[in-house]
Order: structure tokens, then sequence, then C-alpha cells
């Protein structure tokens, strides 16, 4: 395992180990290993506390095996790397159980960066394993889940990434990695890297909850997909090919607040103004924080002669988004149509402090100041 971005978090660890030449015992358990049998190797500081406790009457082999796997799990280029891989492989007749065993302690004991450790400390000296390097993998993951500081969240996430490409290229029939570095691509906005590592999850088999997440994310990355199409052509002014495509998107996925935006937008745009209400408030149904929609629905009522409860829909606009100069100039015609000639020379006021050169609000201070 190479030198990582993690391992300055793991280095304050080293205080929990002493280190002792080897005994009698320990020397007799190693003959025949070719190594500088004067080397000192690390204990548990617990160890020598229970001993000086009278809880335990000496240091035992495991003891030694946990600490040499720790303190390789902190710092896999520890000077007396291959002297301790040679009294592991000696002593233990199976190193990966004994690390997976430490790890899997620690874990129950919600001790992950100990757990984490010792998963390290045996993938720094033998050849990874599957299952080992994956909780390593998922240790990193919910580590940077948990950290409070931006750049430890940051660097654990980092290093759970280059962990779960590992995976697939060292067993690329493994289905589990792919799942998770969908997520990864996600967050990454890579919707196309994405939608091939759920899909490779699912072909090679994922156990049902995963698998039904995995289809979930597929929908709402089609969906995205087609959001974004229907946005091009909205640009384009193709709003029947837009309607088109909206319309199928919700048939499939009804959670999909963009979609119902966009349709309800599409029908303002075509004079259909009930009609866009409908939309829109399917969308508020999912969403209740968006000015802009709250917005939208407003200037429906408005080119429905319903002021009053446009009116009442751009004030909550306005609290959402008091900045706004495109809420501000709604306000101010929505007053002048209802003739409080102040009240909309009041918020055009605002719009102008904002900005005084936007086009539109000098075309509402001539419309309102033409007296």
């Amino acid at each position: 395992m190479n030198k990582s971005r993690i391992e300055k978090y793991l280095l304050e660890k080293t205080n929990k180990l002493v280190f002792i030449t080897l005994d009698d015992i320990i020397l007799k358990k190693i003959e025949g290993i070719n190594i500088n049998k004067n080397i000192e190797v690390p204990v548990f500081s617990s160890v020598l506390i229970d001993m000086a406790n009278s809880k335990k009457e000496g240091i035992s082999t495991i003891d030694i095996l946990s600490a040499m796997l720790f303190i390789q799990g902190i710092d896999p280029y520890f000077k007396y790397s291959k002297e301790y891989k040679a009294i592991i492989t000696k002593l233990s007749s199976n190193p990966l159980a004994l690390a997976s065993s430490l790890a899997g302690d620690a874990y129950e004991k919600s001790n992950l960066i100990e757990s984490l450790i010792f998963a390290r400390g045996y993938l720094s000296m033998f050849e990874p394993e599957m299952n080992l390097y994956f909780n390593y993998a998922l240790l990193c993951k919910e580590i940077s889940e948990q950290a409070l500081e931006d750049s430890k969240k940051v660097d654990f996430k980092l290093e759970s990434e280059d962990c779960f490409n590992a995976l697939v290229k060292l067993y690329p029939e493994f289905s589990k990695p792919y799942y998770y570095l969908a997520y990864f691509a996600l967050q990454h906005g890579d919707l196309s890297t994405s939608k091939k590592c759920f899909e490779k999850a699912i072909e090679l088999g994922l156990d049902d909850s995963l698998e039904n997440d995995s289809k979930d994310n597929l929908v709402k990355i089609k969906t995205t997909e087609k959001i974004s199409l229907s946005s091009e052509l909205i640009e384009s002014e193709k709003y029947d090919e837009a309607l088109a495509i909206l319309e199928e998107i919700v048939d499939e996925d009804t959670s999909s607040y963009e979609a119902y935006f966009y349709l309800g937008y599409i029908n303002r745009l075509k004079g259909e103004y009930e009609s866009a209400i409908d939309y829109f408030e399917f969308a508020y149904k999912l969403d209740t924080s968006q000015p802009q929609l709250i917005n939208e629905m407003a200037l429906c009522f408005a080119f429905l002669g319903d002021f009053e409860q446009a009116l009442e829909l751009l004030e909550y606009a306005f609290e959402l988004d008091s900045e706004s100069i495109e809420i501000l100039c709604n306000i101010s015609m929505v007053y002048y149509n209802l003739e409080n000639i102040e009240k909309a020379k009041y918020y055009i006021n605002l719009a102008e402090n904002i900005d005084p050169h936007d086009d539109i609000v000098q075309e509402c201070i001539k419309l309102i100041y033409k007296d």
C-alpha cells in the first residue's frame, strides 16, 4: 500500500504503543527466520498497564502481532516492516483472519479509525484480499461522512474512491465497488459514468436492497438527462418537443420537480395559464422553497386577472428572495394594476437600487412614473 493522504490522521494513534525488545519466548518461536533479532517490537501500552495491575501475567504472541499490524496500518514504511511481516507470517496461521478479527472488534466498539488501521496493516504487508479491502474502502467512506473538518472529509472520501477504483481492477466481477463508484460519479456530476457503474453492478448481481436502489438511481439519471434535453429545447423555443419529453418523464417519475416546473413554464409561455398553474402546483408539492416557481405561478394568476392572488404569491416569493429584480418588478406591476401607485413605486425603487441599469426596471419606471 502506497503512502496515503490519510496517514496524518492516523499518526496520533502511535501514542497507544510502546516498543520493547524481543523476549526469549518470542525469540524461540521465531527461530529460523533470517531477521535481526535485536529489533524492537510494539505492544499496546494498555497491555503493560494490565500487567502492572496484575490483570495479566505476561505479553502474549497475539499482543505483539496485533500491535505489529497496528503500527503497519499507521505507517506502511515503518523501519521494521520486513521483519514484522516475517514474524507475523511465522507466528500466525492466518494473518488475514487475525487482521479481520481485530478490525471487526474495533468497529464493534465504534473505533472506526482503529478498525481502519488494523485492516490497513494487513493490506500494507500482504496481497490485498477482496473483502478486507472492500471493508477498508467502506470504512474510509464512513469516516468521511462522519468527519466534521472539510479537509478530513475530502481526504477520506478520496481514499475511499481510490480503493473502489482499485477493487474493480483487481476483482472485475465483484459488483459492490461498482455500486459505490456510481455514487461517487453522481457526486462529480458524471451521469454517464454513474449510469454505467449502476448498470454493471446490477449485471454482476446485488442484494435486493442495493439492486432496487441502483434501479431507482438509473431512473433519476434518465430523468436528469431528459430534463437537460428539455431545457435545451425550451431555449431553442421548440416547446412541443420539450413538452413531449417532459410528459414522458412525469408518466415515469412523479418525483421530478424540474419536469413539473418546465411543464408549467411552457404552458405559461403558450398562454395556457390554468394548465400552467396545475403543473406549478404539482412542483410546489415537491419543493416549497423555490422563489422562481412562486413567481411563475403568480404571473399566471396576473395574466388571468387575479391580481390579489398574484400579489399574495409574489410577497411569498419576495420573502424567499428579496434581491430578485424580476420578483420586485412583478410586485411593482401588480400594485400598479391594483392602482396602488405608492406601493408600485416603493418596490420598483428597491429594484432600481439593486441594478439601476436593468432594462426591465427602466421600462417599469417609465410606466409607473409616466404621470
